[in-house]
């Protein structure tokens, strides 16, 4: 039986229940963070947790990253069972708490706030690896990029766009046509040899797989460069890539219908998802 994280408590995910003047669902006011469980271990759950304490904290409210970790950690173990020890998708939603429904728009949030936690096997199509992945550009980007907020509707109305013309993913651009980042991901190129990804100033959610892979990437040996490139600099790139926490290292083969490179996987990208990989492995060895 799937238990979810609720306040406070592990219950029956069929008992789980928020209250419908909760800011979250009345206003989109919250953040939320998505992680990978590795059997029981949450890789790089510290990491998740203060991006979300540091974004509630520019939203107004306040978050005790300790009592986060724990309901991480205790929901993705509570739910092993139940997914037969297989890899997990654990989520965290925190909002500010509930509104007064009487009080003048937008008031304050009443109650404390609510979080939520809760896991699911991991369902991954082995061609996002094997094949790579596609996608298509739009002319948007995100509001609010340094937070991770519960209100995503930029990323999933991109992402719809990008499905409605056949591709995996949407890369979002700024205003002078430059890639800033994936609906879901963050976008890497290598260009005459150089791996190269927007810059988290840009205007991007700089995500916490990212940070692996850049560290990945030092620890190999590679040169690396943080800046800005336009939709034409990416298909002509030698291979490019997406990441994220969930499918890690995707290959990135077409963009706008255009090949990337020879149109198929790289082996920069293999390199550097095996790297990430061997760190997944030796973090979760040394949480015993």
């Amino acid at each position: 039986m799937l238990q979810v994280w609720i306040d406070g408590d592990l219950v029956p995910a069929g008992e789980a229940r928020v209250s419908v003047y909760d800011r979250g669902f009345r206003l989109g006011e919250g953040v939320f963070e998505t992680f990978r469980a590795y059997g029981g271990h949450v890789f790089r759950r510290d990491a998740h947790l203060a991006r979300a304490v540091r974004g509630a904290s520019f939203l107004g409210f306040e978050l005790d990253v300790d009592e986060l970790a724990r309901a991480v950690s205790r929901t993705a173990e509570a739910n092993l069972p139940a997914h037969d020890g297989a890899d997990s998708v654990v989520r965290l939603t925190a909002t500010p708490g509930r509104l007064d429904p009487e009080a003048p728009f937008p008031g304050r949030p009443v109650g404390g706030p609510t979080v939520v936690v809760t896991s699911h096997p991991l369902a991954l199509d082995p061609r996002v690896h094997r094949d790579g992945v596609t996608a298509t550009s739009v002319p948007w980007a995100r509001e609010l990029p340094d937070v991770k907020a519960v209100s995503y509707l930029a990323a999933t109305v991109a992402r719809e766009h990008a499905r409605a013309r056949g591709a995996d993913e949407a890369l979002l651009t700024d205003a002078d046509g430059a890639v800033l980042e994936g609906s879901g991901s963050n976008v890497f190129a290598v260009l005459a040899g150089v791996l190269v990804t927007p810059p988290a100033s840009a205007g991007l959610l700089a995500g916490v797989t990212r940070e692996v892979v850049l560290e990945v990437a030092r620890a190999q040996g590679r040169q690396v460069e943080e800046r800005s490139f336009a939709v034409a600099e990416l298909t002509g790139a030698d291979e490019a890539f997406l990441t994220a926490t969930t499918r890690e290292v995707m290959p990135l083969v077409r963009v706008d219908d255009v090949p990337v490179g020879d149109g198929r996987p790289g082996p920069v990208t293999a390199a550097l998802h095996e790297g990430y990989r061997a760190e997944v492995r030796r973090e979760a060895a040394a949480a015993g």
